[in-house]
């Protein structure tokens, strides 16, 4: 091997991680309001404006996994729709009046249909063995 091949090969790794793509950021109303705006896995944090102006750095878990629009109330971001783990396991939610609808996997691998009544949106919405709940665990 030439030293130019072995030269070459660290410049390869470093722009294969600068063309790595950004995670992207989930689409919402917060945009118009909030600044720096990054995805740390399922988190998505950002420097939004309150009312009266001031800004406050703010952090929305399961973002990635909000039904519905994300926004920003008063420099919070929130998210208008239910939140939570059972993003990871369930699929095609949405929200008819204030019941939550989607299918969700069992542990044995199947798939079922579920529903959630809920009352808010900040709470941890998981899948627990294909039936929603509003937090707790299994």
């Amino acid at each position: 091997m030439t030293l130019r091949a072995i030269l070459a090969v660290p410049m390869m790794l470093v722009a294969l991680v600068l063309a790595a793509p950004a995670q992207a950021q989930p689409v919402g109303s917060y945009q118009q309001t909030c600044s720096n705006i990054a995805m740390d896995g399922d988190t998505l944090t950002a420097t939004c404006t309150r009312f009266d102006g001031s800004t406050n750095d703010t952090t929305l878990a399961y973002a990635a996994q909000c039904v519905g629009d994300v926004g920003n109330v008063d420099g919070i971001l929130v998210c208008t729709g239910p939140v939570g783990s059972y993003g990871l396991t369930c699929v095609n939610s949405f929200v008819e009046a204030n019941i939550l609808h989607a299918t969700c996997q069992r542990r044995d691998g199947s798939w079922v249909q579920s529903t959630l009544q809920f009352q808010g949106f900040q709470g941890d919405v998981t899948n627990c063995d294909g039936v929603l709940q509003n937090g707790g665990t299994c």
